[in-house]
Parts: C-alpha cells; structure tokens; sequence
C-alpha cells in the first residue's frame, strides 16, 4: 500500500483592501469642520427665520423648475442641485427636516469632492 503525503500550500492571502474613496474625503472634511470654529446659536437668522424659511422653500422650488429644465436641455450640473439642497434644508419646518437636508447637502457635497479626486491623473 503506497501513502501519499498531503501536498501543503501557502495560505492564500487575502486581496489588498482597496481604500475606500469617501474615507480621504470624510477626513478632510473633519479636519476642516474642526477648524470652523463656534456657529451662531439660530440655524435660520434674521428678525423673522419663520419668514426666511418659507423664502428658501419657494427659492428651493425655483430652483427644482431651473434643474428640470436644464435636465430637459442637457446642462443638468452639481452646483443647480447643490443650491436646490441647500434652500431646502435651511426651508425645512422642523430642526429635524434641517438636520435630514444638511445631511443630504453634506452627502451631496463629499459626493462631488469624490467625483472631482476621481478624475484626476
């Protein structure tokens, strides 16, 4: 009866981790938030904020209407989105409307840094 040894290999190693792309956008974006310094107490200024809501609510339907029809011509960009995201979260009726666009303006904004990190040499 012939015995064979069992033939042993190198554990494989497991494939380099491929460095998330929002993870170098998300720390430069913390170094700079570290950086800003004390922010006024009232998210939505001026002697009547209720007022200046409304005017970002209908400034972020204006400008709903102007990305539509630069979607329908073909000139769709990041900066008509951006001021459309901006007016909405600042026209939000509650701190947590606010809070929610801040948080899809700063997704859209680490979004558009990627894109731009992406296209470079």
């Amino acid at each position: 009866m012939t015995e064979t040894t069992a033939k042993r290999t190198a554990p494989r190693k497991a494939p380099a981790r491929k460095t998330d792309p929002f993870s170098a956008v998300l720390a430069e974006v913390g170094a700079e938030a570290r950086e800003v310094g004390d922010l006024p107490s009232a998210l939505v200024g001026g002697h009547l904020p209720s007022r200046g809501a409304e005017t970002y609510r209908r400034r972020a339907e204006d400008w709903d209407s102007i990305n539509e029809a630069r979607q329908d011509a073909g000139t769709f960009g990041v900066d008509g989105l951006a001021v459309q995201v901006a007016f909405s979260a600042f026209g939000g009726r509650t701190v947590e409307d606010i809070r929610e666009g801040l948080v899809r303006l700063a997704s859209l904004t680490v979004a558009a840094v990627e894109q731009i990190d992406r296209r470079r040499p």
